[in-house]
């Protein structure tokens, strides 16, 4: 009698735990529209940190901007996420990912809620283009959404949504046409 009362209550206790990311799937054309710069970028620096009320680590990471593709971003800009490790805690948030300093990507930003002069990546992952070079030496890009199932609301049905992964040059192309 004791086990079954105990199983249910653990089980509730367990739920609590457990959280989600909802991303709504966005084209490369609505990362654009979505955000005030997207930019080619080295990660320089990164460091985390907790907020004011010591509730929520923040990771900061610093890029060197080594190319404009919308908006007027410095040479230099800090990318605000949440998650992050600081003082023996670590806070680990689905769909942020967090950049090494030598990491290339291609960008997709907004200014931070917290208006605090950072910057956040629009679109979660999505918005996160990560820069490598194939075998061959075609340099490809990346966001790394995997196929995952997603509601579409004009339809109303649950279809299979992939990430781009793509040329540089096409992604490049496609922001220059939707930035016009």
């Amino acid at each position: 009698m004791k086990r079954t009362r105990l199983i249910p209550s653990l089980f509730i206790m367990l739920l609590s735990f457990a959280s989600a990311t909802t991303v709504i799937p966005m084209s490369v054309e609505k990362l654009v529209g979505g955000s005030s710069h997207v930019v080619e970028a080295t990660a320089v620096q990164a460091w985390s940190e907790w907020n004011p009320q010591h509730t929520i680590i923040f990771t900061y990471t610093k890029f060197q901007v080594t190319r404009r593709l919308k908006g007027q971003a410095p040479t230099a800009i800090i990318v605000k996420q949440l998650g992050g490790s600081t003082g023996g805690y670590t806070e680990r948030v689905a769909g942020v990912r967090h950049w090494r300093s030598g990491e290339q990507a291609v960008l997709f930003l907004r200014p931070s809620q917290d208006q605090d002069g950072t910057l956040e990546v629009t679109g979660l992952m999505q918005g996160n283009f990560m820069v490598r070079q194939s075998p061959s030496g075609e340099t490809l890009v990346s966001n790394g959404v995997p196929e995952v199932s997603a509601y579409q609301i004009s339809s109303h049905e649950v279809a299979p949504y992939r990430g781009s992964g793509m040329r540089l040059e096409e992604l490049e192309s496609r922001v220059h046409k939707a930035v016009q």
